[in-house]
């Protein structure tokens, strides 16, 4: 089909993704759509997809962590000068274990934050979402969430930092999908979803700013220092939305933003780190990169096929600290497509390159 647009040869993506693929393009109100070399099976629109929508907006498209993201920030500081040592290292890991809560985990104490009041009027979801709403902010979640602090080719030290909008987006995605597919823009379900998205999309990365604010502290960075490099060096782009464009509603669901001249963050796996990248804003993929190298192997698959010790030894080759074990196994770099390729496909294309930045900790749920 003329309207699709994929960074990779169709025959080398999954069937059951592939279909994804037809069905959405099939469809009137799709005017096109751009698949990043990540792609795998999601729900509905495929992981990996960009679809282009016409006077409607769609929040299986968009998915249900709605917002989820990275921050990044680099510190200019030298890693060595900060990270000294292994015993460095393994103790940071330690004290973001003990301040910031991973997997399923939330907070003992609330913190503060503005209440959830849907623009649906739907006092059921407020309260669902309030529920969790203060004890959900500055957690990282599970899956492929991480916090990791690493080298880049400059030896500076860099924080990596991707999570969602925890069970708030679930919330709001449950909530809107069982109203339709597709929502037309014009009615007041359609408005009243963009709205309670777009609250989920600022929850998402304040969730990440809380987190990166405690980790900064962490390795020693004052109030005001902290505050500078917030405002100054913070690259921060989510890959679940939808955005309202002339053209019509641009759906996102596991890629990001690659407007020209804009910064994003490509993480690879536990082991290869991160690729820093600035957009080139190439429309004939409508402005979009890959939210990272993608699944070869599901989880369930992952657990049975990889090996831990090898797992282990590969982590420890490349000298990293982590949790690596069998509750970790499919988040092992063997589950994920090889990124030099995920990202050959993209270099100068619809990004270029500018930093890597290589793990010294990974922080998983």
């Amino acid at each position: 089909m003329e309207k699709i647009k994929s960074l990779i040869d169709l025959t080398e993506i999954e069937p059951e993704a592939l279909k994804q693929i037809y069905d959405v393009a099939s469809l009137d109100i799709v005017k096109k759509l751009a698949i990043m070399p990540d792609v795998h099976t999601g729900y509905d629109l495929c992981i990996g997809g960009v679809a282009l929508v016409e006077d409607y907006i769609s929040p299986s498209f968009v998915g249900y962590d709605i917002g989820c993201g990275m921050c990044f920030v680099n510190t200019e500081i030298d890693a060595d000068e900060i990270l000294r040592s292994k015993k460095d290292r393994e103790k940071v890991a330690q004290e973001i274990y003990r301040d910031i809560p991973v997997g399923k985990n939330i907070r003992k104490e609330p913190l503060d934050y503005v209440p959830f009041r849907s623009a649906s009027g739907d006092k059921n979801l407020e309260k669902k979402v309030n529920d969790k709403l203060f004890l959900s902010l500055g957690t990282l979640g599970s899956g492929n969430h991480f916090i990791e602090i690493g080298k880049n080719l400059e030896g500076k030290l860099c924080i990596t930092i991707h999570s969602g909008s925890r069970n708030i987006g679930h919330s709001i995605a449950s909530f809107y999908m069982k109203k339709g597919r597709f929502l037309p823009l014009d009615t007041d379900i359609g408005k009243a979803y963009l709205e309670d998205m777009n609250f989920a999309l600022e929850y998402a990365l304040e969730n990440r700013l809380t987190m990166m604010k405690r980790i900064l502290k962490i390795l020693g960075f004052t109030d005001k220092e902290i505050k500078k490099l917030l405002n100054k060096k913070l690259i921060n782009e989510n890959h679940n939305h939808a955005v309202l464009t002339e053209e019509g509603v641009l759906h996102r669901k596991g890629a990001t933003p690659a407007e020209k001249g804009q910064y994003g963050i490509i993480p690879a796996n536990m082991r290869d780190g991160v690729y820093v990248t600035v957009g080139l804003g190439n429309k004939e993929f409508l402005s979009s990169a890959s939210h990272g190298a993608g699944r070869v192997l599901s989880r369930r698959k992952a657990k049975e096929v990889i090996d831990l010790k090898e797992f282990k030894k590969v982590m420890e080759m490349a000298d990293i600290v982590a949790k690596v074990s069998e509750k970790t196994i499919d988040e092992a770099p063997f589950a994920y497509k090889d990124i030099n390729k995920v990202i050959q496909a993209q270099e100068g294309v619809v990004v270029k390159v500018v930093d890597v930045v290589k793990p010294l900790i990974n922080i998983k749920g």
